[in-house]
Parts: structure tokens; sequence; C-alpha cells
């Protein structure tokens, strides 16, 4: 099952909940369409218009609302949604946003499908669709235990980011058999980390959940103290896919997660040629989440997007790769691992998974 956004999504097969009067299947999409938050909301809805072209019968039709980016603003959206026959929610974008939509949605028997990274706003009829830093953590700690390494530290930010990546690498450690030898944390501003990089001097793999200068600091701050690849392996979030960061020599070695760069690229020249410009970097999961709803809507007997099929074992792929929902609302990724190179560029060096382990093949489009 390789995701390919300009194949058509297949879904699962299922007993309908219901068609409207008119035969239609109404989707509400909740975004951020004034605000500081607007060109994400417009990347997101622009996304979303491509897959309900790609993926979507004469039945489907999506709603979209703004929110104004606030927890006020989503509550009124999705009332407005659910008034105007909305079956399934998608969105809004930030976890305060998605806290307020939550309850309005259940009381209607509507379930949510929201755009934040924010796991803790997941539960009940929410799942969140954003790339969590929990699962982020998981896939490099598998690549580098896989590796050989099992002795591992963390250099963080002292800041909220960086708390919930530490307390991701020591839930995954522990989880997977590894140890977890020092966590040292700094000042975002501090531009000298040498003595917290001493203290990593017995881990084999260390976590820098840190971008821009922060992250050039940490690796330098390392390097001087002779704590380095090949022979202690860097490890970074999603923060570290960006150009400008992998020149920084002493990154070298350094790896990271990510979705398949293959689909994901397809699915930005898309987005440009049809658009005029690159998609914001969180425009990929509105393509996904409606393609999603467009499959569950033509189920035979009608549109299902009731908890036991969101939560299908076997998942879903998308334009940046496998995904499907815990019973916990939270959702879990099959990710890449990339390798930042000496010569200021990346490579895949471990392929994002193709289905989920004991899941079967997920549904693809």
């Amino acid at each position: 099952m390789t995701p390919a956004p300009d194949t058509p999504f297949t879904g699962m097969a299922g007993q309908g909940l219901g068609v409207s009067p008119d035969g239609l299947v109404r989707v509400g999409l909740l975004v951020p369409l004034s605000g500081p938050a607007a060109p994400i909301g417009q990347g997101l809805l622009n996304a979303a218009q491509m897959a309900a072209f790609d993926a979507a019968d004469d039945r489907f039709v999506l709603q979209p609302y703004d929110t104004g980016g606030s927890p006020n603003g989503a509550a009124a959206a999705a009332q407005q949604a659910l008034s105007q026959g909305a079956q399934v929610l998608l969105g809004p974008l930030f976890s305060g946003s998605t806290r307020a939509v939550g309850p309005v949605a259940a009381r209607a028997g509507v379930n949510v499908v929201a755009f934040t990274t924010d796991a803790s706003a997941a539960g009940g009829n929410v799942y969140v669709m954003g790339y969590l830093v929990d699962d982020q953590v998981d896939r490099v700690v598998r690549f580098a235990l896989g590796e050989g390494r099992s002795r591992f530290g963390a250099l963080v930010p002292n800041e909220t980011y960086g708390q919930v990546a530490t307390n991701a690498l020591r839930r995954q450690v522990s989880a997977r058999g590894g140890q977890l030898v020092s966590v040292q944390t700094y000042a975002p501003d501090n531009p000298d980390l040498r003595e917290p990089a001493r203290a990593l001097s017995g881990a084999d793999a260390i976590l820098i959940p840190d971008a821009g200068d922060g992250l050039r600091a940490a690796v330098n701050g390392l390097a001087y103290v002779d704590i380095d690849a090949p022979r202690t392996r860097y490890m970074g979030t999603m923060l570290w896919d960006d150009p400008g960061l992998w020149r920084e020599s002493a990154l070298a070695g350094g790896i990271f997660p990510a979705p398949p760069r293959d689909s994901v690229r397809r699915f930005e020249e898309r987005y440009k040629s049809g658009f005029g410009t690159p998609p914001p970097d969180l425009a990929v999961l509105g393509y996904d989440a409606t393609a999603l709803a467009a499959v569950l809507a033509r189920q035979g007997g009608g549109p299902r997007f009731d908890r036991a099929t969101l939560t299908s074992a076997a998942g879903f792929g998308g334009a940046a790769g496998i995904f499907r929902f815990r019973a916990d609302g939270t959702v879990e990724r099959g990710l890449a691992v990339m390798e930042v190179q000496s010569n200021g560029t990346v490579a895949e060096i471990s392929p994002a998974p193709l289905s989920f382990s004991g899941g079967g093949s997920g549904a693809g489009f």
C-alpha cells in the first residue's frame, strides 16, 4: 500500500449509520480563516478541497467554517456546522479549540478529527490527527535500539516542548528495555552548553528536541566535549526537518523522524500547481482527514464515522503515510527515519512502514 495522493482513497466496507434526508453526507471543516493563523487555515481548506475532488463522490459535501483561531470561535463554528447537518467534524487546529469543540459535538453524537498535535486533547469523541511527539520519539528510539544502542540521554530546552519530549523518551526507553542515563536541561537562550553536555558522556544516543540556535548550541556543546557521531547518535524530532539546520556540521549523523518523503512531495507539488504557492506544513493533514471522511462517507449502507471504523486496526494510508487512531483518540503514524549528511542534505535510512504490525494492510489513497 504505497500512499499516493493522486490515487482514489479506498476504504472498508461496513454497516451504515444513516443518511440525511436529502441523501447528502455533510462534513464540517473547522479551521481558522481569519486571525493570525489564517494562512494555515486556508492551507488546510485548500488541501481539503483537493482531497474532496480526488476521493469524494457526488453525495459528499465539504462545509468549511471559520474558527477565528479561538476556543469560543471554534465552539460557535462547531455549533453552526452541526445545526447544518454535519455528520463528522474535521478540525479545529489548536488544542484549546479542540477541547471547546469536543463537548459540543458529543452532545450531538458526532465525532471530531482534530488537527492538533496535543495528545491530551484526545479522548471520548475526539481523535487527534497531528504529528504527536510521543510517536516521533518512539520512532528514533526504536531505530537506535536496532543499531545496538541502549543507553539514552537527553539534552532539552527547559520549556514545555522539551518537557513533553523528555516524558516521551522516558516512556519509550522504559517500555523497550533501554536505560535512561541522564537528562540535562538548558535555558533556550543559553549559548554555552558544555557543562550539561559533559553529564551525557555515558549515553550512546541523545535526544535533542530543539531547533534553530538552541539546537546549534546543543550539538556544538556536545561536540566540544567529544560526544559526537558516529560513537553517539544524536536524535531529534520533526523540528529538525528544516534544510537551514542541515548545514550545521556538528549535526551530521543525527537522525529525525519524518513522513514518507515521496508521497509528501507529490502532495506538495500538486498543491503548488493548483494554488500557486507551497502548502503550509500542516496542510497535508487537511488532505488526509478529508480523504478519510470521503471514503467513510461512501460505505455500503451509509456513512461510517463511528468509533469502531475510525479505530480500525488496519488503519489508513494517506499522503503523509499510514495512520490509525488508538482507542484513546491519539493517532499512530508510520514514520521514516532521516539522517543528516555531511554535505548539508538528508537521506532516508529507514523507510516508513507500509502497514501496521498485526493490523493488516490499511486502506489507502
